[in-house]
């Protein structure tokens, strides 16, 4: 439990409890100072609630069980967790729309308020009636509630020396939802024991969603430009309504070709997965009079009014297959496995308030894979992946319904996307040697897409508007490098390690309408030394990052952003029970826009003291952000716009805490599954046993 400056609180407990086998947990998070840890932030359910940037306070309770029989032909276990979050969110953006004759600037600045509770359970029963069977039911719920706040200004203007407005926009949101959702997976799975290498799986499953939401907003948009309407004002209520049902199922058989003990094998598998999706948005405008005496427009209130073009009822119906045929060799040096799988899809939309935009399709497409793996060593190993994989477009993407709840963006589907298909490969090599302490992992992967699917916007220069839709697109691919290698010098306490990471991507995409091919390549490595003893831990980490932009199009600039500074960790542990710990960074962004670029220093420190018999007690002060130099700072470069935005984020305040760790486990008596190195469960724990671990660094 801590206390702190500004108001700054921070609290967890966990309690387990072990018995021949069996295991329950108890545990809580409370802080207003980021750490979210097991919470819910409802992002996928609710159409409103914001990113995970800001500063966020977060209660959080649950449980969790792991009991069965000493035989282990019975186990059931689960958790059940409840999570609430209140995330407080502040931005500001400067974005450059690049266009082929001209340039545009949009300066906004945006304030959030998101709170969401949640609370959801997974279980999961398993019966093993003899040791080449196995039968599992994994049941789940969840139930979710949530309230968005949001207001937003914004300035577009054009020109480059002299900028001249083109319109103002101020925008509010309200709103407020709740979900529940259920479901649950049956697997059987089976081993011949009368033909070893011979096994079948099934597995069926069911889950339904139901969501509401009622939608408040606010738009209001002055105009600069002449001979356009200089007021465009909508306030407008929004009943969301999505509610689904999906089932699944699976079938899997292996079959040894000629003895198992050669290792081949053919496995043949079936999945299907068919989802009736329902979704309605009903659009009511309150009727805006504008006087002709040029005073503010009024908004009538008590009248709502239904508005057809913006509303829409859908009923949606996807079907998706996977037909697949592989072979496999397993053997002493290496594992090979190769196959192709067919995998027909159909969706299906229908529009009920207009059929004339009902959408149907079938789509089939072949998915290849391969995946080598070969052993050099005990220790060492590479391995060669290929898949191919389809997506379909989303039902947003393909719904030729505008969302106006913002008039100067608005978005509309294009119901002639086709699926996009990606090539994915990638090679992996491996070594650790336990007796010389040395790591070393070196990746390469690649990805070709074809039809990928893109966003086309186009640009009203008069109002400062756009209107985006999606298009499919051919000569998006990507490759990286990524590489580490840790080992200790000569003096084992010394330790070194190094990273690389790199990676070129070609994107195409749209300016204006005008094609646009753009190239961006990363370039980050660093190099870290460690020094350790048993009153030692310090690191040292120097880095660098590079990321360069070219673009296809002339009018198109080109863009170079570096980012580099160092990271040093240290801490120094007393013989009698003084810890003083202390992380300091700095970090130095160039080539954003005027304002952006920053120099950011990060110092925190840690004093603890450890007492008691094995010292279980720890009381420490701690202080976060000492300089107030901290920042959050962001750069999106595309064919379209280049996008520099920054957050709040959370700064200075020191904390008083303390903590107790204690355990009733005799000699002997150890939990099963218990590893002091890692703690119970295998989850991070103190490495030094029970009691007299470190302080965990922050």
């Amino acid at each position: 439990a801590g206390a702190g400056t500004d108001s700054r609180y921070a609290g967890d407990f966990n309690v387990n409890r072990f018995w021949n086998g069996n295991q329950i947990t108890f545990l809580g998070n409370f802080n207003n100072i980021n750490q979210l840890g097991f919470t819910d932030s409802n992002g996928s359910r609710f159409r409103r609630f914001g990113g995970n940037n800001g500063v966020n306070t977060s209660q959080s309770l649950g449980f969790n069980f792991n009991v069965g029989r000493q035989d282990e032909t019975f186990r059931a276990g689960g958790d059940v967790l409840y999570s609430h979050t209140d995330q407080d969110t502040r931005k500001r953006q400067e974005r450059q729309y690049i266009f082929p004759d001209s340039a545009s600037y949009l300066n906004s600045q945006s304030t959030s308020r998101d709170k969401g509770h949640n609370v959801r359970g997974d279980f999961r029963i398993e019966w093993k009636p003899d040791s080449f069977t196995t039968l599992e039911l994994r049941p789940r719920f969840s139930f979710n509630f949530n309230h968005s706040l949001s207001a937003d200004s914004s300035l577009t203007s054009a020109g480059d020396a002299m900028r001249s407005p083109v319109n103002r926009s101020i925008n509010t949101g309200d709103s407020k939802g709740n979900s529940y959702e259920a479901g649950a997976e049956l697997w059987f799975n089976h081993m011949s024991k009368s033909h070893p290498g011979r096994s079948f799986s099934l597995m069926a499953e069911y889950s339904m969603s139901n969501v509401r939401e009622d939608d408040y907003s606010y738009s209001w948009n002055k105009f600069f430009t002449p001979g356009v309407d200089p007021d465009d004002l909508q306030d407008q209520y929004t009943d969301n309504h999505t509610w689904s049902n999906t089932v699944g199922f699976r079938a899997t058989w292996t079959e040894p070709i000629g003895d198992a003990k050669k290792g081949r094998f053919i496995d043949i598998s079936y999945r299907m997965s068919y989802r009736w999706n329902n979704a309605d948005k009903m659009v009511y405008d309150h009727p805006v009079t504008y006087p002709g005496d040029g005073s503010d427009p009024v908004i009538d209130y008590l009248e709502e009014v239904w508005n057809p073009d913006l509303s829409n009822r859908f009923r949606n119906t996807f079907f998706n297959q996977r037909i697949q045929v592989g072979f496999k060799k397993i053997s002493k040096d290496f594992n090979f496995n190769v196959g192709i799988g067919l995998t027909p899809s159909m969706s299906k939309s229908d529009n009920l308030i207009n059929t004339e935009k009902n959408i149907s399709r079938w789509v089939w497409n072949i998915a290849p894979f391969l995946r080598y793996r070969h052993k050099l060593s005990k220790t060492r190993s590479i391995t060669l992946d290929y898949r191919g994989r389809t997506s379909a477009p989303s039902m947003t993407q393909l719904q030729p319904v505008a969302d106006m709840s913002n008039p100067l963006r608005i978005v509309v589907g294009n119901p002639n996307l086709d699926p996009s298909f990606s090539h994915n490969v990638r090679l992996r090599f491996q070594d650790f040697n336990a007796d010389a302490q040395r790591s070393i992992m070196a990746m390469a992967d690649a990805q070709v897409v074809q039809n990928a699917i893109v966003s086309k916007t186009t640009f009203n220069q008069q109002t400062g508007g756009q209107q985006t839709t999606y298009a499919n697109v051919n000569g998006n691919w990507n490759a990286g490098f990524f590489a580490m290698m840790s080992m200790p010098l000569r003096n084992r306490h010394w330790q070194t390690n190094i990273h690389i990471f790199s990676r070129y991507t070609q994107s195409i995409g749209f300016n204006n309408g005008q094609r646009n091919r753009s190239g961006a390549f990363n370039f980050r490595p660093s190099l870290g030394l460690a020094f350790r003893t048993d009153v030692w831990d310090i690191e040292l980490r120097p880095f660098y990052g590079l990321q360069t932009t070219r673009n296809s199009l002339k009018s198109v600039n080109s863009n170079d952003i570096t980012n580099y500074g160092a990271r040093f960790n240290g801490q120094w542990y007393a013989p009698f029970g003084l810890v003083l710990s202390t992380d300091l960074s700095f970090t130095a962004n160039r080539g954003y826009a005027a304002g952006y670029d920053s120099d950011e220093w990060m110092w925190n420190a840690q004093i603890s003291y450890q007492f008691l018999r094995e010292r279980n007690a720890t009381i420490s002060i701690k202080a976060y952000d000492l300089l107030q130099n901290k920042k959050s700072l962001n750069r999106s470069v595309t064919a379209s716009y280049i996008d520099d935005t920054s957050y709040n984020s959370l700064t200075r305040y020191f904390m008083l805490s303390f903590s107790y760790r204690f355990n009733t486990f005799g000699k002997g008596k150890r939990p099963s599954g218990f590893n002091e190195a890692v703690g119970p469960g295998g989850h991070g724990g103190p490495r030094r046993g029970p009691g007299g671990g470190r302080p965990p660094r922050f």
